[in-house]
């Protein structure tokens, strides 16, 4: 705030011509003298050619020469440009959320001149940029330490490289697996513990207190991070391999590399593909065991496949140096046949290439099987008490590419290695980094982050936990305080490290005592008082996406439909009244872009969306109106063209109908 009270908003305002390709149409001197004449804002430009090198160049110095802290961009819509901006304005401490852009193509297509619109759209998002609460830069102090659950060799692997800059304690997490215990040996800023499990975890990022049990004695210890990264089981499963057992000549992929045989001389054979079908894992060890098979002297290797898996980082480089060593790779279509003696094991199959020959046999002094890979025993029980999602197979993650690699849907929380479902070794390197990095802001102990998340009025928190059971993220606390102004002095607050900033919350609550900045209930209200025939509320992560796809695929598109995207953080912040209040004030027809089933960033954003869109549609045809002038599609960010049906069939229904009944004409 600024004397007086008054908020410290610094707004520059840059007119872009693109090239001279919009001075057709748009006087940018009548726009620029008109704007000057009313308009609240610091600086002002007419550019040439905005993202230009020089211009961006020109741009960044004027935010430090004139202090600016918003920007308005009216010009052209291209998202590259419009995201290359954002950075500009992002190196100059700008938070993206205060960039806005106007697109002057669309508000100047089929018109000769549009330079009236210019004026009151950019005046129009002029007073947008007003409503817009500042964004405070909050410091919390963290705990640098982070808790590595899991010695195995991801454990390992994981434990030594975020030991590097921060103090790490690893535990085996009640396994008994600990091979990954020689990689951390002689590390600085590394606690191990073996015998030891987690008992609870409360708090949020930064600050964790998670009670371990270590040798039957229990400790309460903090953390500002958890990396869990237990591996996988292998496990073998005979009824793949026509109930052959293991034992003598026969052995499991897992037990070969845990205590190879004496190989000079003698003859190895592996089988894939009837188990670990979904990984590379047994792929990628067995073509490293036959390698090193050859190189110390076994007489003969074979590898028997249905399909060579050779996809990740350096593998096919593998397969090339398999062949070149002598290692003969057998493919096979059909069963194949084992029978074993106590001393050799033969593989009978039919030889695809080779029709004529019928049934080939393959006899070695040793049969190694690969194995299927299932989460440890411990995976649901940890699962339970961090309040985390399991994904397919019973493995850690949901299968949502918006936590890939390595994020769970509670912030400060990750996964590394196979915990998550079986991956190859560089696929862990890259997993590993990735965690580092994470963990890595808590290093120093203190952490910088824009106070973005959503803002309670305790004068209207009843303390109902409506909140509290919709996050989920598990970042909403009740805190009690006697300056708080209700009748309970407790309301609810958002951790600023814990929160993902979906708005699920605010749309959620039944007081309105929740606004999410930057999203407040009066900014997207304010965006459709004067809706054209239809409007669509799109999450940013997928239907703003595909709606700019859409734009590029025909830029007419809005124009020729009259439609008004608006752009919410996730369909899960669409409130009950956006859809009724776009209806009332003009609307003919709404849609609601979210997420495709079990895939929301925000893991039930789409879901609770849909509800209140049920909600929404009994309420209308309570009243007599059309149910179906309300519609969620859900959606990818590629798919443009599955937006521009949407909207066209939901431009076909209302033309159908007709005139919306419920609509206020002011």
């Amino acid at each position: 705030m600024g004397e007086n009270g008054k908020r410290n908003t610094r707004v520059g305002i840059y007119l872009c011509d693109c090239d001279g390709k919009l001075s057709k149409k748009i006087d940018f001197s009548k726009v620029k003298t008109v704007i000057q004449s009313k308009a609240d804002f610091e600086y002002i430009r007419v550019a040439k050619r905005l993202c230009g090198p020089s211009e961006l160049q020109e741009l960044s110095e004027e935010i430090d020469k004139y202090s600016l802290n918003r920007l308005l961009i009216a010009g052209c819509s291209d998202p590259m440009i419009n995201r290359r901006i954002v950075e500009v304005a992002e190196n100059k401490g700008i938070v993206r959320y205060f960039v806005d852009f106007v697109d002057l193509f669309a508000l100047s297509e089929g018109k000769k001149d549009a330079t009236e619109d210019a004026i009151a759209s950019v005046n129009e998002t002029l007073d947008l940029i007003g409503m817009k609460a500042d964004v405070k830069i909050e410091e919390l102090d963290v705990v640098p330490d982070v808790l590595v659950i899991g010695c195995g060799i991801e454990g390992g692997v994981a434990a030594r490289a975020i030991s590097k800059k921060q103090p790490v304690v690893l535990i085996d997490g009640g396994l008994e697996v600990t091979d990954g215990l020689d990689l951390v040996k002689g590390a600085k800023n590394l606690t191990v513990k073996t015998n030891a499990k987690v008992l609870r975890v409360s708090g949020f990022p930064g600050e964790f207190l998670v009670r371990i049990s270590e040798n039957g004695k229990v400790i309460d210890q903090k953390f500002g991070a958890i990396v869990i990264a237990l591996g996988a089981q292998p496990v073998y499963d005979k009824s793949k391999y026509g109930g052959v057992e293991l034992g003598g000549p026969v052995l499991s992929l897992s037990q070969f590399v845990k205590s190879r045989p004496e190989c000079a001389g003698k003859r190895f054979t592996f089988v894939l593909d009837k188990a670990d079908q979904d990984s590379l894992i047994s792929h990628a060890t067995v073509l490293r065991e036959a390698v090193a098979l050859k190189e110390q002297g076994a007489a003969d290797v074979n590898v028997f496949y249905i399909d060579m898996k050779v996809t990740a980082d350096h593998l096919e480089q593998m397969y090339e140096k398999a062949r070149s060593v002598g290692i003969n790779f057998l493919k096979y279509v059909d069963d194949l046949e084992i029978r074993t003696t106590s001393t050799s094991a033969t593989v009978r199959y039919r030889e695809p290439f080779l029709p004529d020959v019928g049934i080939v046999e393959v006899t070695s002094d040793y049969l190694v099987l690969a194995e299927d890979f299932v989460p440890f025993s411990v995976t649901q029980e940890l699962a339970e008490i961090m309040e985390l999602r399991l994904g397919p197979g019973g493995f850690f993650q949901e299968d949502n590419v918006h936590f890939l690699p390595i994020k769970s849907n509670r912030e400060g929380i990750f996964f590394v290695g196979s915990c998550h479902g079986p991956i190859h070794g560089t696929e862990l390197t890259r997993e590993v980094e990735a965690v580092a990095a994470e963990v890595g802001r808590f290093a120093s102990g203190k952490v910088r982050v824009p106070a973005l998340q959503p803002r309670v009025e305790a004068e209207k928190c009843a303390v109902c936990l409506t909140c509290y059971r919709s996050c989920p993220h598990k970042a909403i606390e009740i805190v009690h305080d006697e300056s708080l102004n209700n009748m309970y002095h407790s309301a609810a607050r958002m951790h600023p490290l814990a929160c993902r900033r979906c708005g699920t919350c605010a749309a959620e609550c039944p007081g309105k005592a929740i606004q999410l900045p930057l999203y407040t209930d009066q900014e997207i209200l304010t965006k459709t008082k004067k809706p054209p025939t239809l409007v669509a509320f799109a999450c940013e992560n997928s239907g703003a996406l595909a709606a700019e796809l859409a734009q590029k695929l025909d830029s007419q598109f809005q124009e020729k439909f009259k439609l008004q995207v608006v752009r919410v953080p996730c369909a899960g912040k669409v409130d009950v009244i956006y859809l009724l209040k776009a209806l009332e004030r003009g609307a003919e027809g709404v849609l609601v872009f979210g997420c495709h089933q079990e895939n929301c960033k925000y893991i039930w954003g789409n879901k609770r969306a849909i509800k209140r869109k049920e909600q929404v549609r009994k309420l209308l045809e309570d009243i007599g109106i059309e149910r179906d002038r309300l519609e969620f599609v859900h959606i990818a960010a590629n798919q443009g063209n599955q937006f521009y049906d949407a909207v066209k069939a939901m431009a076909e229904k209302v033309r159908q109908f007709g005139t919306n009944p419920g609509k206020v004409v002011r």
